[in-house]
This record gives C-alpha cells, structure tokens and sequence, in this order.
C-alpha cells in the first residue's frame, strides 16, 4: 500500500512539475526586424535592424552566419559587425555582406543560410541570479541573378 501512495506522490509531482514549466515563456529581448532574410546576386551587402526591447538593460548582441548543415561560416557571407552593444529600447544596425567567393554559389538556385543572433544580458547585481541568453536564428536565402526576377506569388 505505501509503494502504491509513494507513486501516486511521485506522479502528482512530476504532473506539477510539467504543468508549471510548461506555462514559463521566453521572450527575447533583442529581436531583427524580419523573420527571413534575402540577400540578391545583385546586392553588396544588407542591412538588418536589430532591436533592444528591454525597458530598462542595454544588451549585448552578436551575430554570425551559419551554413545549411549548422557550421558557423565567415565566407560567403558574413556579419559586421559581429558584436554590438544595443542600449534599452533602441536600435542597432547589423551589415550582412558578401566577400569575394560569392561567386561559387550555384547561379541556377538559391543557396540557404542561417542568419543568428545571441543577446548577452549585462552581469547581475544580485546573488544567485540565472541568466540566460537567449538565440534567434532566420533562414538567410542568397539569390541568384537568374531568379532575382521570378514571382513567387505565381511560380
């Protein structure tokens, strides 16, 4: 009998558990003014605004590029500049550019990267403080001359 409480108790705990972890959100403070990036044959390079939407904490923001697979890249495309401090509640200006070997992407497709950014929260004043930083990662599409032209409402 007291194995058969002893499990109803772990079972309620644990339910407990799931249920309060699953009502936590994340919300990232520092966020890019899209949710995709296209970067075209054409272009030298784009620029993506970065916003800080903390009231109150400047943050730090890096960003890189990552390839299809996930790898962390600095050619074709890179990031400038790759760290940047971002005080509450304004912008900041990140530069994706192309570098010269560009031009061994294939021209008769797009190419598909990961464009990321890390907020860095400034240290705590407080003891025993968890801080997290916290990602967001975008398709970055590189597009060709040849597909530059092509509607995508009607492919």
């Amino acid at each position: 009998m007291s194995d058969l409480l002893c499990s109803a108790k772990l079972g309620a705990t644990t339910l407990a558990l799931l249920l309060s972890a699953a009502s936590l959100s994340a919300q990232a403070s520092v966020t890019p003014d899209r949710t995709r990036l296209i970067f075209n044959e054409s272009d030298k390079s784009i620029s993506v605004t970065l916003r800080n939407n903390d009231p109150k904490l400047p943050y730090l923001a890096q960003s890189w590029i990552e390839d299809e697979k996930g790898n962390k890249i600095s050619s074709p495309l890179t990031v400038l500049p790759p760290v940047q401090r971002i005080d509450s509640m304004m912008n900041g200006q990140v530069k994706v550019q192309g570098m010269p070997d560009i031009n061994k992407l294939p021209a008769d497709r797009e190419s598909l990267f990961y464009f990321n950014v890390r907020e860095i929260p400034p240290k705590s004043n407080k003891a025993n403080t968890l801080q997290i930083a916290l990602q967001t990662r975008i398709k970055l599409f590189w597009r060709p001359k040849a597909l530059e032209n092509v509607s995508m409402k009607n492919p």
